[in-house]
């Protein structure tokens, strides 16, 4: 199943950016790994808001000091309440992706307000995925549009691929191809992963250009080179298909396992099937199991399934029943066929869940979408008039 779906990694490619990348006036504190931390902090001290900024960036991302996430968050606040719009960016950024303790997508949101509306392109560009997503703001694709369109203006690499995208499914814009694979091209031209993971996905699947394994490749390896997950994720499509590249298993297994771990959805999907049936690898469920919870977690509902089926059966974890039938309900709930399925064998036999066979019934025809079920959906009837009928005796 898994290797046909290499246009599903265009739903992974839209992530906010690292906000350094964009926050501070010159490049020389990004690529510095020493700094004056006493002077520093004597300059930010006095009032300078470029000195927090840069005192902000480097507790972030350790650069001459220690990571140390609460001084970065203290260092950006003072220069964001200054109204240094850098700094207020950043501050969102730490509010959107920081750990528990810190995030707060309704801080997230106000920060990034404060930027766009000083005409900070970033910002703009992170206050539009916020409302895209419906994440700390109610979702309205006019204000993400807006928002997206404004960073766009600014030639913000980030937004070109971003509107690319909304371009090729049509959200919120009518469907333009064309139109979509121009602005992801402009963004990919300008080093934008995300643009480049989608360029690659546009070549790979023949979207608004000529299908082009080798360009596929080609952009899919950039941008994998630079730790995007989701260009990692089509890397290992096309090594593991021989498309553009000579077939390599264990190839495709690195990209997947790289991009696994940078948080694609996708890859630990796909995962979980290779360790569960052993394509390429022995057979593992314990890392089968792993990846499949670690999709789940994410909403890969077919991951989910796939979980409730190990532990409906025992391999390689412990066996439990009410979990496996918690796994399909919520799996099931939200379209999966092979989780409906389950789902209405638990309810027809009576195991884990109250025999209901109206419910099995709803399920199975639920679940008729993409499987084959004209079996139990002949023998329900009957099973059902003989319930009614031992109810009414």
């Amino acid at each position: 199943m898994h290797k046909e779906i290499v246009i599903m990694l265009t739903l992974a490619v839209i992530r906010p950016p690292l906000a350094w990348a964009q926050s501070l006036s010159s490049t020389s504190m990004q690529n510095s790994s020493s700094i004056n931390l006493k002077k520093l902090i004597k300059k930010a001290d006095s009032g300078s808001t470029q000195s927090q900024l840069q005192l902000g960036f480097a507790y972030q991302f350790g650069k001459g000091v220690d990571k140390n996430i609460y001084q970065a968050l203290r260092w950006y606040s003072k220069a964001a309440n200054s109204g240094d719009p850098s700094a207020q960016t950043n501050l969102g950024y730490l509010y959107e992706t920081g750990p528990e303790a810190i995030k707060d997508l309704a801080e997230a949101a106000k920060w990034y307000t404060r930027a766009a509306v000083y005409g900070n392109p970033p910002g703009q560009f992170n206050l539009g995925l916020l409302y895209l997503r419906g994440q700390g703001v109610q979702k309205s694709t006019e204000d993400a549009l807006h928002w997206i369109q404004r960073a766009v203006d600014a030639d913000y690499p980030g937004a070109l691929a971003a509107l690319g995208y909304l371009y090729s499914i049509g959200e919120g814009v009518p469907k333009d191809l064309n139109k979509a694979f121009k602005l992801t091209q402009k963004a990919a031209t300008k080093n934008d992963s995300s643009g480049q993971a989608l360029l690659g996905t546009f070549y790979a699947e023949g979207l608004g250009v000529s299908a082009d394994a080798a360009e596929a490749v080609k952009w899919y390896r950039k941008a994998a080179e630079a730790g995007n997950a989701a260009a990692q994720y089509g890397l290992g499509v096309m090594y593991e298909k021989g498309r553009g590249v000579t077939r390599d298993a264990q190839e495709a297994l690195r990209q997947y396992r790289l991009a696994g771990e940078g948080g694609s959805v996708e890859a630990q999907a796909v995962l979980g099937e290779i360790y569960e049936r052993g394509e390429g690898v022995n057979v593992d469920y314990r890392e089968a199991i792993a990846w499949y919870r670690r999709a789940a977690d994410q909403g890969s509902t077919q991951s989910a399934s796939r979980l409730g089926e190990l532990l409906f059966r025992g391999e390689g974890i412990e066996r439990n029943l009410p979990e496996a039938a918690k796994l399909w309900t919520w799996a099931a709930e939200r379209g999966n066929s092979e989780a409906q399925f389950n789902l209405a064998e638990l309810y027809m036999t009576d195991c884990v869940v109250q025999r209901d066979l109206a419910k099995a019934y709803s399920l199975f025809t639920l679940a008729g979408k993409t499987i084959d079920v004209s079996k139990q959906l002949s023998q329900l009837p009957s099973r059902m008039r003989q319930d009614e009928m031992g109810n009414v005796h």
